[in-house]
């Protein structure tokens, strides 16, 4: 009987201590910090794969000109904007102002060629809506 009395009073401080104001500043920052680290290590296989496209594609990078090479970036940015760049022009055929011609069609080779084209282990393939 003691004991289930002792067992409920320690769960009730634990509740009150908590609630207390600075415990939830506290658990929340901790939490905020470590959901910020969790996604910086979800996204750096990404970023890799991302950087691997922009070496692979560094000469054709080089001799675009600067605003060329702004879009192009934006672009590089993310998975998303890359698989919508591909939907877009690649397998829709639009016409894009930035880049076009033999470039295009390399970007286009490079980007299909690149892990982040496709989901897993199958060759299911990325749309931008996911």
């Amino acid at each position: 009987m003691f004991r289930s009395f002792a067992i409920a009073l320690e769960v009730a401080v634990l509740v009150v201590i908590l609630q207390l104001p600075f415990v939830q500043y506290l658990l929340s920052d901790v939490q905020e910090t470590v959901s910020e680290w969790m996604t910086e290590i979800a996204q750096r296989e990404e970023r890799e794969q991302l950087a691997d496209i922009s070496a692979n594609l560094q000469g054709q990078i080089d001799a675009m000109r600067p605003y060329q090479q702004e879009y192009v970036a934006t672009i590089l940015s993310s998975r998303l904007q890359l698989i919508k760049f591909y939907d877009n022009y690649c397998v829709n055929d639009d016409r894009n102002p930035y880049v076009y011609g033999a470039t295009l069609h390399l970007f286009c080779q490079e980007i299909k060629q690149s892990p982040l084209y496709y989901q897993g282990s199958g060759e299911e393939r990325l749309t931008a809506s996911k």
